[in-house]
């Protein structure tokens, strides 16, 4: 659980998906569908959804953004809509131990003249401290969305991003 809402994950952070999804990272979209086809499964038909996305940066850099091409995947394998209607702001959290990511606030905005949903899940690739998820979320429901359920590729396991 994030924020009162219910994560899925279709697997751990660790193994054979974790090279995957680094690889999709560094831009390799190989990827893109069977994850999204991962996610589709998790979620239920028709609630629409909406990606965290990346920074301009790391879009400009991969030539994607993962969550938002996950998102529209899912959604129609789901008979569902995709609502691309957050953009990511300020630093990016590669690096930052568990306590600065939980600290750091403020990650979405709702992009301007945006139509939101009334409901939604939020989608991403990785689930680590759920700072992401949270903050998404929190931008969402300030926005008047009520936030059903969050679903991602996968989830970091216990320990591996304790760092201070």
């Amino acid at each position: 659980m994030v924020a009162n809402v219910a994560v899925t994950a279709a697997g751990s952070y660790d193994g054979l998906l974790r090279r995957a999804i680094v690889a999709m990272k560094h831009g390799e979209r190989a990827y893109l569908e069977p994850f999204a086809g991962l996610i589709a499964d998790t979620i239920a038909p028709g609630v629409p959804l909406v990606p965290l996305p990346t920074s301009r940066r790391r879009r400009a850099v991969r030539g994607f953004d993962q969550a938002v091409e996950l998102a529209r995947r899912a959604a129609g394998r789901r008979r569902s809509a995709c609502w691309d209607v957050l953009e990511k702001r300020g630093i990016a959290q590669r690096g930052l131990g568990r306590r600065a990511r939980l600290a750091a606030g403020g990650r979405f905005a709702v992009k301007a003249g945006a139509a939101l949903p009334d409901l939604a899940i939020v989608v991403d690739d990785v689930w680590t401290t759920g700072a992401t998820l949270a903050d998404g979320i929190a931008t969402l429901r300030a926005a008047g969305v009520a936030v059903v359920g969050a679903a991602v590729v996968a989830h970091t396991p216990p320990g591996r991003n304790s760092r201070a």
